[in-house]
């Protein structure tokens, strides 16, 4: 074959192996990057660290990932569905109004502090115009969770809403991750604006 039909070839091939080995490889590549992050932050988390600190290849690591981009983008959606894992458990059963949103809340400011590396590079990357596009998506996604909850809660302007619970919750989360701790003070009084 033809060096020119190889590559051709190569690029249509998928980036990540739907083996069990695959996935591990994949999951260990992205725990690399955590601890990579926890350490040197976005602008340290080169292929070369993350590769170092998962004892694989770096060959391997574009099995997995076209690049860093997305490398990060992959680290900040495994973030995103955590959190939507450990919201869905906490509103489960509870019917739409103030106690879901603030449920839900609780339950993805926890998630921040648990995963606190990734929740710090995803408030870095979020200027970057490679990776801005995809989190926004899923923020979106997040915050249209609340629209439900504030209709049956008589609010006017859901969607302009539930970006504003959103963005009270995300800079709780920032406080929270400066801290290195729960902000009680903070999630309390989200949950007073939400009673209201």
């Amino acid at each position: 074959m033809p060096p020119d039909r190889v590559v051709g070839y190569a690029l249509q091939m998928p980036l990540q192996p739907v083996t069990d080995a695959g996935r591990r490889t994949r999951e260990a590549l992205l725990d690399a990057g955590v601890e990579v992050a926890e350490q040197h932050g976005l602008a340290g988390l080169s292929v070369n660290r993350v590769v170092a600190a998962a004892g694989v290849a770096k060959g391997t690591f574009y099995v997995h990932f076209e690049d860093r981009d997305a490398f990060v983008d992959a680290l900040h959606e495994r973030f995103h569905a955590r959190v939507r894992a450990a919201v869905a458990a906490a509103i489960d059963g509870v019917p739409p109004g103030g106690e879901r949103i603030c449920r839900g809340a609780e339950a993805y400011l926890d998630v921040c502090l648990a995963d606190r590396a990734v929740k710090a590079l995803a408030l870095e990357a979020r200027s970057d115009p490679a990776l801005s596009a995809s989190m926004a998506k899923r923020h979106e996604a997040f915050a249209a969770t609340a629209v439900p909850s504030l209709r049956a809660m008589g609010w006017p302007d859901v969607s302009a809403a539930a970006q504003l619970v959103a963005a009270m919750t995300a800079e709780i989360a920032i406080r929270e991750l400066e801290a290195g701790r729960r902000l009680p003070a903070a999630r309390r009084s989200l949950r007073r604006f939400l009673a209201s």
